[in-house]
């Protein structure tokens, strides 16, 4: 949702406290928050420009194009590696900084998809109940 002030509300902020009117009767006359009639005021003070801000966005991967590729080839060689390991991989062979929570968001763009739990084989010897050890030791042949 945006909650910009328009350019014209804008410049009346300005006008108004031009004028000698308090943050608070600036805030009330224009039906606006007396801390967005501060912040704005200070943005003017200190850039002196009025317009919206930029919208941030964060760091951007670097896992695109050609290191995507890598990627992919990575993930075919060593196709049972931990996600660690995968991403130790990437950082050398590509030379690039990242993350192991970027490799997870890359992965998932490029369409792999990850094992939730470690899948373990039972075991014949050592049954995970008592009853599954009762049936064991009747069924194994003497």
């Amino acid at each position: 949702m945006d909650h910009a002030l328009p350019m014209q509300v804008r410049l009346a902020v300005v006008s108004l406290r031009d004028e000698g009117y308090t943050y608070e009767e600036i805030a009330s006359l224009l039906g606006v928050g007396r801390a967005s009639v501060s912040r704005l005021l200070r943005r003017q003070r200190e850039t002196g420009k009025l317009d919206r801000l930029r919208r941030g966005g964060g760091v951007v991967s670097p896992i695109h194009g050609r290191i995507a590729d890598l990627l992919c080839r990575i993930v075919g060689e060593m196709n049972d590696a931990t996600l660690d390991e995968l991403t130790k991989a990437l950082i050398e062979r590509a030379g690039i900084k990242t993350s192991r929570a970027g490799v997870v968001r890359a992965m998932a763009r490029l369409g792999f998809t990850r094992k939730k739990s470690r899948w373990l084989r039972s075991s014949a010897t050592r049954p995970s109940t008592v009853s599954g050890a009762r049936s064991s030791a009747r069924s194994s042949p003497r």
